[in-house]
């Protein structure tokens, strides 16, 4: 009887694998040819910047190694698209990266999740950015494994560099860009790295006034005492986290890892200083709701309105009747309406 029980586990686990590792990679298509260049060319549109912790290789046309780059340095590029070609530009700080760079005023950061390349976090934000029409910084870390826990362990190692960059981030914005706002939105896996800055006691070190929104997105965290890090952290005016019950790349996560995970539901144990934003109403089982790819999305533009409002560091309005709908007036959660 054990060893029916062994291939039954197994089974689930390998299922829920090949979902966790599909349903995050069902966009990865890539349509860009890449190209490492010394400057972007003059006509290049949806320009993005890029701070990196992968193993790059600068002597061999940055060609990569699989990893975090050794001495936890991070690499500085930008990039845009010309046609289906995409270019990318060293920089050799944030520091160098030209104040000309972007011509809109909002800033998001977006710090990806488990399963991707480089080249996919970059296809992302050049996505995003003509989407949204906001200037994308990409916090961009090595998550392109089959395992889990690998990626685990690159973000607890990533989590000063995070905290490092988002300084050089703030000071360079002062320069540059100083009536912006900024907002950061984690998603998936990337939530560990907001977890880890706390946890490790690093927020002191994170710019106080840099953030007005964080957006804890489909966050594939552990979902029990998840208050006493959202709690701490003070980086920011406002914090979203979105909820998709029948998110089946979290419920694969949640198979995978043995916990109920966050973006699945906050069992009425809610931080103090955060929004829930319930979708599963609207979402059916999609992990992922701001690419405008999805039937989800393409069937409720109020979900577009809703990251749109949130990515532009602007406060989310749910009281909007023909928008929002509150479930309880004791209650920070909030649900789509289906009107």
């Amino acid at each position: 009887m054990k060893i029916y029980r062994i291939i039954f586990v197994l089974l689930i686990l390998t299922s829920a694998r090949e979902s966790f590792s599909l349903d995050i990679a069902g966009y990865l298509a890539s349509r860009y040819k890449f190209s490492f260049v010394e400057e972007l060319p003059l006509n290049a549109e949806n320009k993005i910047m890029i701070i990196s912790s992968r193993y790059f290789k600068p002597d061999e046309n940055y060609s990569q190694k699989r990893g975090l780059e050794p001495r936890y340095g991070t690499f500085v590029f930008t990039a845009g698209t010309v046609g289906d070609s995409a270019f990318i530009a060293p920089a050799g700080s944030v520091d160098e990266v030209s104040g000309d760079l972007f011509t809109r005023q909002d800033f998001l950061v977006y710090v990806d999740g488990h399963g991707k390349t480089f080249n996919q976090v970059l296809e992302r934000g050049f996505e995003l950015t003509g989407r949204f029409g906001i200037n994308m910084v990409l916090f961009d870390w090595p998550t392109d494994y089959l395992a889990l826990r690998k990626t685990v362990h690159n973000a607890d190692e990533v989590a000063a560099n995070f905290v490092f960059a988002m300084n050089r981030l703030s000071k360079w914005l002062g320069s540059n860009y100083p009536s912006a706002s900024v907002s950061a939105i984690f998603h998936s896996m990337g939530n560990r790295i907001l977890q880890s800055v706390t946890n490790k006691h690093l927020l002191e070190h994170m710019p106080k006034d840099l953030f007005s929104n964080l957006i804890l997105n489909a966050a594939a965290v552990k979902q029990e005492n998840h208050r006493k890090w959202v709690e701490k952290l003070t980086i920011q005016k406002r914090i979203y986290v979105t909820i998709n019950q029948n998110d089946r790349t979290l419920q694969g996560a949640k198979i995978l890892r043995f916990a109920h995970q966050l973006g699945l539901g906050n069992k009425n144990k809610s931080a103090g200083n955060a929004k829930y934003v319930d979708l599963t109403q609207v979402a059916l089982k999609e992990h992922n709701l701001f690419l405008g790819k999805t039937e989800s999305e393409k069937n409720n533009p109020l979900i577009y309105r809703f990251y749109d409002q949130a990515f532009h560091g602007e406060e989310v309005d749910f009281q909007n009747e023909t928008a929002y709908q509150i479930l309880s007036p004791s209650e920070i959660s909030f649900r789509f309406s289906l009107r």
